[in-house]
């Protein structure tokens, strides 16, 4: 599946709201994803396996990164 098919699936899959993050962290996620070198095919994350979409969906995701977490921090959730 594409980046942009597994990107539709992620946002309309239902998370309940509290748990969800918000539009603004969600892509600022993706966007550190997106220059990260161990992202395969634009949408899987070579430390853990997931879809870095979906991971990035949830207020309590983060990124495995053995060096840390290479996420976005102090923006709106």
């Amino acid at each position: 599946m594409s980046p942009q098919g597994i990107a539709k699936l992620a946002a309309e899959i239902y998370i309940e709201p509290d748990l969800r993050a918000g539009m603004v962290l969600y892509k600022g996620r993706l966007a550190a994803c997106s220059l990260c070198g161990d992202l395969r095919e634009g949408i899987i994350c070579a430390h853990c396996g997931c879809f870095v979409q979906f991971r990035a969906r949830t207020v309590k995701g983060y990124c495995p990164h053995p060096d840390g977490d290479k996420w976005p921090v102090g923006i709106g959730a």
